[in-house]
């Protein structure tokens, strides 16, 4: 077995998900029409027993038939019931089961036999992330098993209602496995997951990155273990929402994952320009389209993935996007990136629409750095319907300059661009699950201050990655300057995050702000900028990005390096 490559088909030729659940409620209450439920159930049999699964259920309390749903949480987190009421209140049933297993200060979690002790996340070890005898014996096995036997006791309970999942990170990694091993499914949506966990690191588009050492063990990890390896097998619709600037996988890949999916299920895809572990509002609208289609039988229009090329347009930079025919698309935005290869901390910029080419075809300005040696593209298209689809990311390699090229600057930001190319910093607490935005409006917006000069704001603080961008880079000994309007005291934190060999660190400084109705200018010096060690920072040049951050109101404008 040592040497013995198990595929999705032979690694699950022999599960038996057919064993009782036996169910015990440990709790019920209904609230405000709902029913909420803390239940046990049987999972699968190992050689110490079966697995004793622990999971939160909602539904609403009429009708009975109404579509369900199995919602699984990223890995490191439990079944937790504000997520519950996030879907509950769409009109499903909703079933979460806890896979990470024992966790301090709590009795509630799925509890699994000694010999895969290795299934509870915070005793993964080497399990998590090497198949080592055999994908077998991986935690991602284990967590598949639990969902296999939750999708069980959703389709014994609730056998004429139709049922799909939605999984979350490495919850969405487990989805995509479950969707390509179990055949009661009828739609899956992978959040924020990727696949490809065995190539973190490796940049898809480095030039000179390590190249992935393969052995015998990888070939066992990515044949069996890692998420894409299920995609082939799909067998139900699927729906992958992704964030271009997520840390959990290279987005260079994402797309190589969708390509996968089994072409014979409908399947699209969408990205999220600048977040990172968050799918924005568009995604989430997204979310719910496509379970409406797939669990609620209604007429929705789910278009296929835009298709984005770079060429020449006129002597010009320029990208050429083609849209789904079957639809009518409402807008559609091209975002830029130059040189960066790790995805996970590129500068997207907004590209300008240079012309319409056709009724389903647009071409737009690619203004790069004169000095990049190559750029990625992608583009998102909205349609009537309300579904909005992105392309892959596009990446071509940079043999001479542009009429259109732009020269370095100075000028990270201004309120005369917009929103630029700004995004939230950490959802936190304020998101469901730390992933789907609450509230109204956008998360990033232009308010007024004083003299009627705007300024950005986000309440889940802003984060601007276009200070490693290779245009807008400090240089040696540079100082960074910037224009804040808060009317009332705040503290201001501003964070440097920057990464050596892999290790990530962020280094702070803590603006105290007296308040008023006037714009008020600060000049900081790397120094300024602290450790959790209490380390200064050397410089900026370097940085992967900065963050603004503040419990009240604070409004930016005129970020510059000088």
């Amino acid at each position: 077995m040592a040497n013995k490559i198990l595929t999705p088909v032979t690694l699950w030729s022999d599960f038996d998900d057919s064993l009782p659940p036996t169910e015990t409620v440990l709790r019920e209450r209904e609230e405000n029409g709902v029913v909420f439920s803390a239940i046990r159930y049987q999972g699968r049999e190992t050689e110490a027993g079966r697995v004793d699964i622990f999971a939160l259920f909602a539904k609403p309390k009429e009708p009975e038939n109404c579509p369900v749903l199995l919602v699984l949480p990223d890995a490191g987190q439990t079944a937790d019931e504000e997520l519950l009421r996030f879907f509950v209140a769409k009109g499903y049933a909703v079933l979460m089961p806890d896979y990470r297993g024992a966790w301090a200060n709590t009795e509630e979690y799925t509890v699994y036999p000694q010999c895969v002790a290795y299934a509870n996340y915070a005793q993964a070890g080497l399990h998590l992330d090497y198949a080592e005898p055999s994908a077998k014996e991986t935690s991602w096995y284990e967590w598949v098993a639990v969902a296999r036997y939750s999708a069980q006791y959703l389709a014994a309970r609730f056998p004429s209602s139709k049922l799909g999942t939605v999984g979350i990170k490495a919850g969405g990694e487990t989805a995509l496995m479950l969707a390509g091993t179990y055949g009661k499914l009828s739609c899956a949506i992978l959040v924020c997951a990727g696949g490809w966990r065995a190539y973190r690191g490796v940049h898809k588009f480095g030039d000179n990155a390590a190249e992935l050492k393969m052995n015998d063990e990888r070939h066992r990890f990515l044949a069996g273990a890692d998420a894409q390896a299920y995609a082939q097998y799909a067998k139900c619709p699927v729906l992958m929402l992704c964030s271009t600037n997520d840390e959990r996988f290279d987005a260079d890949r994402a797309f190589d994952t969708f390509a996968r999916i089994n072409p014979e299920m409908d399947k699209t895809f969408y990205f999220a320009a600048r977040y990172d572990g968050c799918i924005g509002k568009t995604g989430q609208n997204d979310l719910f389209l496509f379970l409406d289609k797939y669990l609620k039988e209604r007429e929705v229009f789910i278009p296929s993935p835009a298709e984005v090329s770079i060429e020449e347009d006129g002597g010009e930079l320029a990208a050429r996007v083609k849209f789904d025919k079957n639809g009518e698309v409402t807008y559609c935005e091209v975002f830029m990136a130059e040189d960066n290869p790790d995805s996970a901390s590129r500068d997207w910029t907004k590209c300008a629409l240079k012309r319409e080419d056709g009724e389903d075809e647009q071409i737009f300005d690619l203004s790069a750095y004169e000095g990049a040696s190559r750029v990625f593209v992608f583009a998102k298209t909205k349609y009537s319907c309300g579904f909005a689809v992105s392309s892959k990311i596009a990446v071509k390699r940079l043999e001479k300059s542009y009429p259109n090229s732009l020269r370095k600057s100075r000028i990270l930001y201004s309120s005369e661009d917009g929103y630029g190319s700004f995004v939230i910093d950490r959802p936190g607490e304020s998101a469901v699950a730390e992933t789907f935005l609450s509230g109204k409006g956008s998360p990033v917006c232009l308010k007024e201050g004083p003299c009627g000069i705007k300024g950005i704001y986000s309440p889940y603080g802003l984060r601007l990655f276009r200070i490693n961008d290779v245009r807008f880079r400090p240089g040696d000994n540079a100082l960074i300057k910037f224009d804040l309007y808060n009317a009332e005291p705040a503290t201001l934190t501003v964070c440097i995050c920057t990464e050596k060999n892999g290790e990530k660190e962020e280094f702070v400084c803590n603006l105290r702000l007296s308040g008023g109705e006037r714009w008020t200018d600060h000049v900081l010096a790397p120094k300024d900028f602290k450790s959790g060690e209490n380390k200064p920072l050397a410089q900026f040049a370097g940085a992967r990005y900065i963050s603004f951050s503040s419990a009240n109101e604070v409004f930016i404008n005129n970020l510059i390096c000088i």
